[in-house]
């Protein structure tokens, strides 16, 4: 196997290390002078100011120069977050003179956030906070793409490198990772067991119980659902089938029966699971929608497992928790964020596609968002756009103006009509000016269109016909 770019990074960075116990600054220079040329190795944290829980301007990395900085996303009802405190305050302490700092950043909300001071107090964090109130909306959130936490960010204060993220910096591997970041030999510290158990027991935010992690708990059997294991096997190399489509519908409707239509044809797809951390069952779901009798269209990026998977089933199942065996993945494409799976079922409604949306028309979402089941908005199609026209329809998005917000993604987006022109995909923030909480804040709904599903359906029967 050829070593990859990232490979050669690591073993210059490591060569680079032994180098400075050993004395050899020249040798050292030159390598570092390598480093910083790689492409790997090249990207830079995204700067922001904003306003610490204590009324502190915070202006990052700026503030930070000649440190190492971790970049903690957190929240007090996040009980991985809080598992991770008896490690993290522990690995501070012995690091914070040579050069460690973190920064947190709570997404917890307005309502919890006037107890932050005393939570943090409590449990040691004697670092910086941010916490604008907002959630799941916080704004570094959104600038950073937090889609779940705990979620850290290793930064160089100088240099504004991002050097580690992700399960670099959790549990084990956390002490060896900023140890090499600050340039110290390998101490073989072990990592500190979460044996404390916060003073509150941590609450999810707002949102009813989902009733469905019961019924799959009864209903959900291994020989009937895609496994973790074949997921990632067909998400690589798909099951292609033939998918029969709808027809087009040119009759429009009011608002209130495309809300009907919405509501009988919205799905819900992801992952049955068991966690590595806690050895309970949980459910990770999003939206979905059906485009045959037997087939369901949703983001891509929905049915790739979840971090903390032990083992688990990709499911599916309807508005009223009906559930609905996954037998394939028919085909799949990341850079489009579309996947199509097979399943077993009987009353599904599928929606007609419709490619030739313009700009104006009006959009419609139902959609779970912060697991508030059932959300209906209106909006009309902002923008026709495409991230890299080099690749072609994969890169082709729209904006819309319905709201949506974590869960929602793969959800449909429809016309007056009851045609889908896309799927959820994304939101973004920008803000015109770099601290947050002044300038002018642009909220962006990204969303997959009609027409590059409609590609992955030919494909996907242009296989199956082979």
């Amino acid at each position: 196997m050829e070593p990859t770019q990232s490979s050669y990074s690591s073993m210059l960075y490591d060569h680079a290390r032994s180098l400075r116990f050993s004395g050899m600054k020249p040798a050292l220079s030159a390598l570092l002078l390598c480093l910083a040329t790689l492409p790997g190795l090249a990207e830079e944290a995204k700067p922001f100011e904003a306003i610490s829980t204590t009324g502190a301007k915070v202006s990052f990395p700026g503030d930070y120069k000649g440190k190492i900085v971790l970049l903690d996303f957190w929240a007090t009802w996040c009980g991985p977050c809080i598992g991770e405190l008896p490690n993290l305050t522990k690995v501070y302490a012995d690091l914070h003179p040579k050069g460690l700092e973190i920064l947190g950043v709570s997404l917890d909300s307005d309502d919890r956030k006037g107890s932050l001071g005393e939570f943090t107090k409590e449990k040691g964090m004697t670092w910086t906070q941010i916490c604008d109130g907002k959630g799941w909306q916080a704004e570094l959130a959104q600038l950073y793409g937090v889609r779940g936490i705990p979620a850290c960010f290793l930064i160089d204060g100088s240099t504004g490198k991002l050097l580690a993220q992700g399960k670099d910096l959790r549990g084990a591997s956390l002490r060896p990772t900023l140890e090499k970041a600050l340039w110290l030999p390998p101490s073989g510290t072990p990592p500190v067991a979460s044996d404390r158990q916060p003073s509150a027991k941590p609450t999810a935010p707002a949102g009813p119980p989902d009733p469905l992690l019961e019924i799959a708990s009864k209903a959900v059997k291994p020989e009937r659902f895609l496994s973790h294991e074949a997921v990632k096997a067909q998400i690589k190399n798909p099951k292609p089938g033939l998918i029969v489509l709808s027809a087009e519908c040119t009759q429009a409707k009011s608002s209130r029966d495309v809300a009907r239509t919405a509501r009988a044809a919205h799905l819900r797809v992801g992952w049955f699971f068991r966690c590595t951390r806690c050895d309970k069952m949980h459910l990770s779901m999003a939206g979905a929608y059906a485009v045959a009798p037997d087939v369901v269209a949703t983001a891509n990026h929905v049915i790739e497992p979840p971090a903390t998977l032990k083992e688990g089933s990709l499911i599916v199942a309807n508005a009223d928790n009906e559930l609905f065996a996954t037998t394939a993945i028919l085909g799949t494409d990341a850079k489009a964020d579309a996947a199509l799976i097979r399943v077993i079922a009987g009353g599904l409604k599928p929606l007609p596609l419709r490619a030739d949306v313009d700009l104006g028309e009006p959009a419609y979402c139902f959609s779970d968002p912060l697991k508030h089941r059932g959300y209906f908005s209106a909006g009309i199609v902002n923008r026709l756009y495409s991230l890299d026209s080099a690749e072609g329809a994969a890169s082709q998005r729209l904006n819309v103006s319905t709201d949506w917000a974590q869960g929602s993604s793969g959800s449909a987006v429809l016309d007056e009509f009851g045609n889908v022109i896309g799927h959820v995909a994304r939101i973004q923030t920008f803000n015109s000016n770099p601290a947050p909480s002044t300038g002018t804040t642009l909220v962006l709904h990204e969303a997959i269109p009609a027409k590059t599903v409609l590609n992955l359906i030919k494909r996907v029967n242009e296989s199956a016909s082979r």
